[in-house]
């Protein structure tokens, strides 16, 4: 059996290969290479145009594009023909009245009664069972309460030390209760709002003068009293079965020393 080699995925008899003159088999080399670099750079053409009419063919209705990005040749959605039925409630609607507290839960109750009929002015006797209850929810003056402890100092008599009385368990170094604590705590993660509107938020509703830096130390205060807790939620919801998580995974760029990654 006669031997071959393989030249460019080509089988040649070595014996055809070896009577080949050099200059052919150099040229055949370049020719092969050349090939070859040919066939590499039509397959990366055909892979971008590939891209690019998937570019082109996508539109807000096969993807996740709005709607004001497609091109003009794409048919838009037939307007809805305008409804017939005038504005607001519909016959037949069922109405919604407002929420009403308990009676108990009022802080002061009054009764109006009318004195004359409203037809024929005559005088009107007897009793309502059941009468129109209108209720005006009002918010009662925030006054903040300021608990002052005094911690005296008393010299020792037998020695000449001077010792000051230490701030009873349970009383915050910082100056401020959990209920200051909470609120800022709440106005910053369930509202999200800044440290600026936390503070004039303080400041102008409840009357409590606070610094930039006091709002950022009791929002990380929160965040160590609540550490355990989060992380005891964490658990809980990663050996969930289902999890319905729909968050962003970009970094937020906390610079409050909490939660970097999230």
């Amino acid at each position: 059996m006669e031997l071959t080699c393989l030249i460019f995925g080509i089988e040649i008899p070595n014996s055809d290969w070896e009577k080949t003159p050099a200059s052919v088999k150099e040229l055949v080399e370049k020719l092969g290479q050349r090939i070859k670099e040919s066939e590499q750079e039509l397959a990366e053409k055909v892979t971008e145009n590939q891209k690019l009419e998937e570019k082109i063919n996508t539109t807000s209705k096969n993807s996740s594009s709005p709607p004001s990005s497609d091109p003009p040749s794409v048919e838009k959605p037939p307007k809805k023909k305008k409804s017939e039925k005038k504005r607001g409630g519909q016959p037949g609607h069922k109405g919604h009245s407002r929420f009403l507290y308990e009676p108990e839960e009022c802080e002061e109750i009054f009764n109006h009664h009318p004195q004359t009929c409203r037809c024929c002015g005559e005088k009107l006797i007897g009793v309502d069972g059941n009468p129109y209850r209108h209720q005006v929810v009002e918010i009662p003056p925030i006054k903040p309460i300021v608990y002052e402890h005094r911690l005296h100092q008393l010299v020792c008599d037998n020695c000449g030390s001077a010792t000051r009385a230490a701030l009873p368990e349970g009383i915050n170094p910082s100056g401020y209760g959990v209920g200051v604590v909470a609120l800022v705590a709440v106005l910053s993660g369930l509202y999200r709002h800044s440290q600026r509107m936390v503070q004039n938020a303080i400041s102008d509703v409840f009357g409590i003068p606070m610094s930039l830096g006091t709002v950022n130390k009791l929002r990380l205060e929160a965040s160590f009293a609540l550490e355990s807790i989060v992380e005891e939620a964490k658990i809980y919801v990663q050996n969930s079965r289902v999890v319905g998580a729909d968050e962003t995974s970009f970094l937020q760029g906390n610079v409050d020393g909490c939660n970097q990654k999230n």
